[in-house]
């Protein structure tokens, strides 16, 4: 049993490790191509499908896969992950994997600032007041002129990833393990499919038909595209692992270690301008949203279901 309940926990640490990576990998090819998001979204998504298919088609993972693919939960979910990737991409081509890791922590407070709203549990409401804090240090880590550039991307990236922990409380609070390992497997992979389809989409209706198929060959030159589509296929599994089961308020912190991670990450592989004050920034933003989720999760929980 304790191993068990300590699964959501394990798992999200997998998934921010891997995040982290994509994060490396993503910044690498925003900075190395002039393709747009969109388009290296698309096939950054058809890669994990191709990966994924043999491996859930040819096990028992196939008895879920139909009814996975026609739950509301999955289209909405992975239509807030596709999202949230677009975020990250348009993010990626102004601001550092540091300057996103102190941005991102933002919905540390946002999440259960909203939480609060809907009644989950009350909150102290000088607590909203960090927020500015977070925002003011993201802006003196990145500089005036990147937060300028990137203000309707870092609007959405916040947003969007408030929405994402929002729903994943609600929905994830009765969710359940009852497939095991298989039903996982089908869910991540359904999940991959609609953000597939959703990409495609997008794709045709921003660059036309034929970009989708299309496919951009300077990505070819970078190496990070094939890692990129194993480390997709773990972070989607395990970032679901993390959320399936109600411990959000423990799990959420540890998936948004991803920008610590990924800032060193983008020191050690790409050798980005990590120092002192990026460091302490980071810490400072760790540190208190840390602090925040420990007082919440003391906060006596309203019965709504």
């Amino acid at each position: 049993m304790l191993m068990f309940d300590s699964l959501p926990i394990v798992a999200s640490l997998i998934s921010s490790i891997s995040r982290a990576g994509l994060n490396v990998v993503d910044r690498q090819q925003f900075i190395n191509t002039s393709i747009s998001p969109i388009n290296i979204s698309y096939w950054n998504n058809f890669l994990p499908v191709v990966l994924m298919a043999p491996l859930v088609l040819f096990s028992p993972a196939a008895e879920f896969v139909s009814a996975d693919l026609i739950s509301f939960y999955v289209v909405l979910l992975a239509l807030l992950i596709q999202l949230l990737a677009y975020s990250f991409g348009y993010a990626f081509r102004t601001l550092r994997v540091t300057d996103i890791a102190i941005l991102s922590k933002s919905a540390d407070i946002t999440v259960p600032a909203f939480l609060s709203l809907a009644g989950v549990y009350s909150i102290y409401s000088g607590v909203i007041w960090i927020l500015p804090a977070i925002l003011w240090m993201f802006v003196l880590a990145a500089g005036i002129q990147a937060a300028k550039r990137s203000c309707w991307a870092s609007i959405a990236l916040v947003t969007i990833l408030t929405s994402q922990g929002i729903y994943s409380y609600f929905v994830g609070f009765n969710s359940s393990l009852d497939g095991g390992i298989w039903g996982l497997l089908s869910f991540a992979f359904a999940v991959l499919i609609w953000r597939f389809i959703f990409s495609f989409f997008i794709l045709i209706q921003k660059e036309g038909f034929t970009r989708a198929f299309k496919f951009p060959g300077e990505i070819l030159t970078l190496g990070g595209f094939y890692t990129r589509g194993f480390l997709t296929a773990i972070t989607q599994i395990t970032f679901l692992l993390a959320i399936s089961a109600n411990q959000l308020m423990l799990v959420w912190p540890i998936l948004n270690t991803t920008g610590l991670m990924g800032a060193i990450f983008a020191y050690l592989f790409l050798g980005e301008r990590l120092n002192a004050r990026d460091l302490l920034f980071i810490l400072l933003t760790f540190l208190i949203t840390v602090l925040v989720m420990y007082l919440l999760n003391d906060e006596k929980f309203h019965t709504l279901f």
